[in-house]
């Protein structure tokens, strides 16, 4: 008997489990109310009564309005605003959201008439023509960074689509204005490209002129090493030329040295010899010393230095 009330409990406790208990999935926060704390539910199993399943996807919230610029223009403004839920404000989720599943969209509904009030006082504190999309978004963003833990959100993403007047009017007269500021600008990025370009040939002539210039330099400097290198040599040569004359001279002073001191030496030299030979091949002949390769003057010297060798032999001979 016993075994069958237990089996009864066991049963009953498993219908239990499958009728309160859910399985978590993992696009879902599960929210539980500890001691008035919000807190979040990290088991893979959560009791439905007593837990609250938000979806942890985030959410797109698409905003059209009409606003004003200063002096009453008025102005088209669209904008897309990105949330999602934030793990560290679940309080203030629930104080703006209320306790039910789609919390995070009713608090980015709230969000969405916060940003759409910033949207307006920015618009009425500037002219027509100083509204752009970009100001916007800068001016949402550093707004809402602030007050968008206060809705218990993340901002994921503030995008300003459009923001242009609602007069097609104004908003042609606007387009040409902004037209003719992109063909100014584009016209003055051309001049700073071509005022570039130009400074750039500049520079490079320059260059290249200066670099010809060095080179003209390098070529003259060779040019004067050469030459003197050429002038260096030609010196040398004459030097030679010279040393060798003066060697000549003096082995030929020597020479008559020689002669004058030992006479008997004169028939030992070439001219002599060839006027010896000359002499006995033909005895009634005037034999002719031939003295070309010898200068006038020590030529003349040379026969005055034979004949005092000559007179003296004789003088030996007679005594």
């Amino acid at each position: 008997m016993s075994s069958i009330v237990f089996a009864v409990i066991i049963v009953i406790a498993i219908l239990i489990f499958l009728f309160e208990y859910r399985l978590r999935r993992p696009d879902e926060l599960i929210l539980t109310d500890k001691a008035g704390q919000i807190k979040i539910r990290k088991g893979r199993y959560y009791p439905k009564h007593f837990s609250l399943a938000v979806p942890a996807t985030i959410h797109s919230l698409t905003q059209e309005f009409e606003s004003e610029a200063r002096g009453k223009l008025p102005v088209k403004i669209r904008i897309v605003l990105t949330t999602s839920a934030s793990t560290g404000h679940l309080t203030e989720l629930v104080r703006s959201g209320g306790w039910n599943k789609n919390m995070v969209q009713k608090a980015t509904e709230e969000c969405a008439i916060l940003l759409q009030s910033l949207s307006k006082a920015f618009c009425e504190q500037r002219e027509i023509e100083e509204l752009s999309a970009e100001a916007l978004h800068q001016y949402l963003q550093k707004h809402l960074e602030d007050e968008s833990p206060k809705f218990g959100l993340q901002i994921i993403q503030i995008n300003v689509q459009s923001i242009e007047p609602a007069d097609p009017e104004i908003a042609e007269a606007m387009q040409q204005q902004e037209a003719a500021r992109i063909r100014e600008k584009t016209e003055h990025i051309n001049q700073e490209a071509r005022l570039k370009a130009t400074q750039k040939r500049l520079e490079t002539d320059e260059k290249i002129k200066q670099l010809e210039h060095q080179l003209a330099l390098k070529e003259l400097n060779l040019k004067k090493e050469e030459q003197e290198k050429e002038a260096l040599l030609a010196r040398l040569q004459v030097e030679q030329e010279l040393e060798r004359r003066r060697m000549q001279f003096e082995m030929e002073q020597q020479e008559l040295k020689a002669f004058e001191e030992h006479p008997e030496l004169l028939l030992l030299s070439p001219q002599i010899a060839r006027l010896a030979e000359a002499s006995q091949q033909l005895r009634n002949a005037r034999t002719v010393v031939s003295l070309s390769g010898v200068d006038q003057q020590k030529a003349g010297t040379l026969m005055e230095t034979l004949e005092e060798i000559i007179q003296r032999v004789f003088k030996k001979e007679e005594h």
